[in-house]
């Protein structure tokens, strides 16, 4: 199911209304930037379909949500709300990168309240939980600007760029969440 949201400056549009090679171009073009944001390495057209291809599967599975945050009809930056789960959990993770030369200007956390929005008030989920390394300041003010509250230390956490590093655990709840009737 593809998905629009938009904000004042942003449209946030589902990966699979954005094409391919222009997804491909912005990983390649953020690649060193996004080096030490974790996950596998994105340095390559054929890294990048992968992770399309994995996208996809997920989204197929109702097990994440992709958007592409688009200005002027260029990519600047993704959020991701996966590992989502049901029954008595409700949960999901929800996780961000924005282009170098964009930060600090207030698109991601404009980008993520109409995510959080979306994710409490049409994927109907109670949590969300956010996690950053300890010396990633920006991403620290923009949870806490949204709400969300320190919960604990992970240590070795993730591996970014083939690093055990510890992360800060996150989380925010939906106080309002009732059952589906």
């Amino acid at each position: 199911m593809s998905t629009v949201l938009t904000t004042p400056r942003l449209q946030l549009e589902s990966f699979d209304r954005v094409d391919e090679a222009t997804i491909i171009q912005y990983y390649l073009n953020e690649a060193e930037h996004l080096r030490n944001s974790g996950g596998p390495a994105r340095t390559s057209p054929a890294q990048i379909s992968d992770m399309l291809a994995s996208w996809k599967h997920n989204t197929l599975q109702g097990t994440e949500l992709r958007l592409m945050l688009i200005q002027q009809h260029k990519v600047i930056g993704t959020i991701g709300v996966s590992n989502i789960v049901r029954g008595a959990f409700q949960a999901a993770y929800i996780g961000y990168n924005l282009a170098e030369n964009l930060q600090r200007q207030g698109f991601m956390t404009e980008a993520l309240k109409a995510t959080i929005d979306y994710a409490f008030n049409h994927l109907h989920l109670h949590r969300l939980m956010a996690n950053y390394q300890p010396h990633n300041l920006a991403s620290a003010r923009v949870l806490e600007k949204l709400g969300f509250e320190k919960e604990g230390i992970a240590k070795n956490y993730l591996m970014v760029d083939g690093v055990w590093c510890d992360h800060v655990l996150t989380s925010l709840t939906n106080n309002h969440w009732t059952p589906l009737k």
